[in-house]
């Protein structure tokens, strides 16, 4: 770095240990010497005359100074290797790497994605199905799509769809039979999500403060990628967020035997780190999901649900 602007190398090291916050790991991810490693980010701070790191009996944790520069830099590198990408290799894809609620993405995200391509056949999506909890920590995401109240730290959050709830069933559990009030349910097994939020107490909260609700012995399913299926194979009834079940109601697969609107704490959220690397096609992306979603059915946008009765957090 004699006499001249910091290396491409030495800022790709200072990236692997920001991620990493590791001088170990980033060195094993890079094929570098610990020793490579330190000096390289010493050099930076040197010429930078701020310290990018704190050095702690635990580990490393990046300063305020370590951050911002993390924020430019990791979006100018991105630049520079779209750039080289596109010139030396005009027919390779841009990656990103996507970490996707499991839900959205089987329901929402993947049966839609063949629009996006015919739009951008240069982004290649590496997705991964993730929960916020639990989460290894040395991962990192160019973006996420979380069910969640919105608010986390670390990252930069855009609310797309899923507060909007109602109860689904399939048509076969009705069997002829019209529900006209919660009351009625005691003939229909019910069927619990094991995570917090689209409960029945909040539900019953909106529709019938007098109605008891699931008894303790209700079946549980595991996120609503387990819980789906058990609702449209017939084995009861559940809440739901209505973006998800769109198309099966327009089908009739499901149906919505009160036709209500309830409005929970939890949506889908379109999360992106800090720093955000940003680029142009991460920001292509983005946008794009925040449109798609946008178009999802919820509430009474749905075709045939008729009336629906919102309440409120």
């Amino acid at each position: 770095m004699k006499g001249s602007r910091n290396s491409l190398t030495s800022l790709r090291v200072f990236l692997a240990a920001a991620r990493r916050l590791n001088f170990s790991q980033a060195a094993e991810e890079l094929h570098l010497t610990q020793s490579a490693v330190s000096k390289h980010v010493q050099s930076l701070e040197e010429r930078l005359g701020s310290a990018l790191f704190k050095r702690t009996p635990t580990g490393l944790r990046i300063t305020h100074a370590g951050a911002v520069y993390h924020e430019k830099v990791a979006a100018a590198l991105r630049l520079i290797e779209e750039a080289e990408s596109e010139v030396a290799h005009p027919d390779a894809r841009v990656n990103l790497n996507i970490a996707v609620s499991p839900s959205f993405a089987q329901y929402c995200l993947i049966p839609r994605m063949r629009e996006f391509f015919e739009l951008h056949a240069e982004v290649r999506l590496n997705l991964r199905p993730r929960l916020m909890i639990p989460r290894d920590r040395q991962e990192r995401f160019d973006a996420e799509i979380q069910l969640h109240g919105g608010q986390v730290a670390g990252m930069t959050s855009t609310y797309l769809c899923g507060r909007e709830m109602g109860l689904v069933l399939a048509p076969s559990l009705l069997q002829g039979r019209r529900l006209r009030s919660p009351d009625d349910l005691s003939r229909v097994t019910l069927l619990k999500r094991a995570q917090r939020g689209f409960g029945w107490d909040e539900w019953r909260a909106a529709m019938d403060t007098r109605w008891d609700g699931p008894d303790d012995r209700a079946p549980e399913y595991e996120g609503f990628s387990m819980l789906l299926p058990a609702v449209m194979n017939g084995l009861g009834a559940a809440i739901v967020p209505l973006c998800l079940v769109g198309e099966q109601l327009a089908a009739g697969l499901l149906v919505r035997p009160f036709g209500e609107t309830v409005t929970g704490r939890y949506g889908y959220h379109l999360m992106r780190p800090r720093p955000d690397p940003g680029g142009p096609y991460l920001d292509t992306f983005c946008e794009w999901v925040a449109r798609m979603a946008a178009d999802l059915p919820e509430g009474d946008r749905t075709p045939g649900n008729g009336r629906g009765h919102s309440a409120t957090e």
